[in-house]
Formats: structure tokens, sequence, C-alpha cells
């Protein structure tokens, strides 16, 4: 008999892979991608707020996505550890209202987040299975993503390290 670990992984895995068929049969290069909607504030997101002048990761997820809530107590826990890096959530599945319900009520989320929908910021960073992080250092540049579940604030932070110097070792050869 499986383990409640073992059957959240296989969940995991299943829509990971429903991701990634849809992920081949949208369109993905249309769409603007420096700004995103928010169904909880007036305002849109815009990214170049953020991208090129902090440190940045952008989480992609889906709502529902047992694996996304998992890790969202860990990316609030970060959030408030630390000021470095500012962490975007980016919902790229689901409906408004329970969206907006697990950001609001479940999550209490304090960080920024905002919806993608249509899918082209989503489509844009390759993104096929949430929970997804893609990493920027300050001056913007993409430093490569971690398409998986994130257990800790720790690991979170040792995730955007490694991608970090890995990008600053690539760069200097």
């Amino acid at each position: 008999m499986m383990n409640k670990v073992g059957i959240a992984l296989m969940i995991f895995i299943l829509a990971g892979m429903g991701y990634t068929a849809f992920s081949f049969v949208t369109d993905s290069s249309s769409g603007d991608i420096s700004t995103v909607s928010r169904i909880h504030a007036d305002e849109p997101l815009l990214l170049e707020d953020y991208l090129g002048n902090k440190k940045t990761i952008l989480q992609f997820v889906a709502v529902p996505c047992e694996c996304c809530s998992y890790s969202m107590p860990f990316i609030q826990e970060y959030v408030e550890m630390q000021d470095e890096i500012e962490i975007i959530t980016i919902v790229f599945y689901g409906r408004e209202r329970e969206i907006l319900d697990k950001f609001e009520n479940e999550y209490e989320a304090t960080h920024e987040w905002a919806v993608d929908l249509d899918r082209n910021l989503a489509n844009y960073y390759d993104v096929s299975v949430s929970p997804t992080y893609v990493f920027f250092d300050e001056h913007g540049n993409e430093m490569g993503s971690h398409p998986y579940i994130i257990a800790t604030a720790e690991e979170l932070g040792e995730r955007y390290e490694e991608a970090y110097e890995k990008y600053l070792a690539e760069s200097k050869s």
C-alpha cells in the first residue's frame, strides 16, 4: 500500500505530464510577458519593477495543486526570513474564484502574486509543471529553473544560490 508521500508524488508526476502535453498545444509566441494580471488588486503586476532591480524568483503554480499548497508555507517563511530575494508567485492554471480563495484564505499570502491564465509567461519560461521556480539575478538575467517541489525555506535559498553560482561560473567562461 502506498503512503501519502507516494500518492502525492504520483499525483505530481501525472499533473506534470498533463501540463507538458498542454504546453505543446498552446502558442507560446504571443502575448505580453512584462505585465501580469492580478485578481486581488486593481493594478497589474509589472515584472520590470522587480527583474533587473533585485534578485527574484518567479514561482509558477497551479490551483489546485497539492504540491504547490504543500510548498506555500515555506515560500511565506522564506519571504519573512530575508529581504534580499523577491519572490513572486505566478498562477498559470486554475479558476479565479478558487485562486483567490487559496491565496487570501488558505495561504494568507503576504508576498506578490499574480495570474497568468493565458500561459504567456509560463510558456515563455518553458514552465510545464507546477511548482516551477525560475531564478533571476539582480540584473534580470535568467539563471535557470527548478521544476519540482521545494520542501523547506532553506532548500529554496540553496536552490537559488546553486543557480546563482552556476550562472556566474558559466558567464566567466
